[in-house]
């Protein structure tokens, strides 16, 4: 019989240590890099905000870190997933950690993820309310908020729509109070004047191909997010098979999880310019997949399925960093 060999405290430690190192040798090779533009819909987005460069990085590294522990925590409020090992952690911090345009400073990525993090937390804890009014209010507010800065946040409210539905926690009170959240911010902060309506415009949107990336490094970083998009969706479609069976809570969980995921890729694909915006909500919802695999399937070298994929993104992490280095 195999002895079942699990990551267990010392893999996460490494992945911490990983994720740290590949941030730090980003900002080191990459702080003049950052997107240009402007890409909220009435307040400077994240990318040009100005913060000192050294503590961007550090809130940057600190905020990945704490959704990392908060998707574990998550998962031991609700149990979606049903291993104790820290797989959603660990793979969150490989994958987050191995792209260097959106780990060396305070990214729209990051936050959006964060936020992201909040809202299933709010939503989880809602399975077959029958009045989920304050908590779809509490989501619409966020996004709200967010999209004030990136208008990336907008699109994810149809996750939370569909996901409420699933939930059993929809109805009509519960679209009214969804859409209250989201006009509230912007009632609120244009009538206290704190936002003026001058500062409402359409986003001007970057293009990566221009003053940001060489051919070579986008081509790498693409085949990066293409692999976790495809392989994402291998595992969502497996691991459906058994959670379908399984517990309903579980089931409608892991379904809002997966919806994330989709309206994520949708977006990297409608909205590629913008694409860096909704990776760390990518790799959020792969990593549940692969600890949901490593899960289901009782698959007994757990520390094999994560050790490759992480070989893989760390290659990708240093042929993006050797683009740079060579085109700098």
């Amino acid at each position: 019989m195999t002895r079942y060999k699990g990551i267990g405290k010392n893999g996460l430690v490494l992945a911490v240590m990983a994720m740290i190192a590949m941030t730090a040798v980003a900002y080191i090779y990459r702080p003049g890099s950052r997107i240009t533009g402007e890409l909220g819909i009435c307040l400077p987005s994240p990318n040009i905000w100005e913060i000192n460069p050294v503590s961007s990085w550090i809130i940057n590294t600190v905020l990945t870190g704490a959704i990392a522990l908060g998707g574990f925590f998550l998962n031991r409020t609700h149990n979606f997933i049903r291993s104790t090992q820290p797989v959603l952690p660990v793979m969150f911090l490989l994958l987050a950690g191995s792209n260097p345009w959106i780990n060396y400073y305070l990214s729209s990525s990051t936050l959006i993820c964060a936020v992201n993090l909040i809202a299933l937390s709010i939503l989880f804890g809602e399975y077959d309310s029958r009045n989920a009014t304050q908590p779809m209010f509490a989501i619409g507010t966020f996004i709200s908020v967010g999209s004030m800065f990136q208008y990336a946040f907008l699109p994810m409210t149809l996750a939370y729509i569909l996901g409420a539905i699933i939930m059993k926690a929809f109805r009509l009170k519960e679209l009214l109070a969804l859409g209250m959240g989201m006009i509230a911010p912007y009632w609120v902060g244009v009538g206290l004047g704190l936002i003026s309506l001058d500062s409402f415009e359409m986003p001007d949107i970057t293009n990566l191909f221009s003053n940001f990336a060489k051919a070579s490094e986008i081509f790498v970083l693409a085949l990066s997010v293409g692999i976790a998009i495809f392989f994402g969706a291998l595992l969502a479609l497996n691991n459906s098979i058994k959670l379908y069976a399984g517990n309903s809570r579980v089931n409608a969980q892991n379904m809002t999880i997966t919806l994330l995921g989709v309206i994520s890729v949708i977006c990297i694909i409608v909205d590629f310019s913008n694409m860096l915006a909704y990776l760390g909500t990518l790799y959020f919802t792969v990593a549940v997949q692969v600890a949901n695999m490593c899960a289901l399937w009782k698959i007994k070298r757990e520390w094999l399925v994560v050790l490759i994929p992480a070989v893989i993104y760390i290659g990708f992490f240093i042929t993006m960093i050797l683009n740079g280095v060579s085109h700098g």
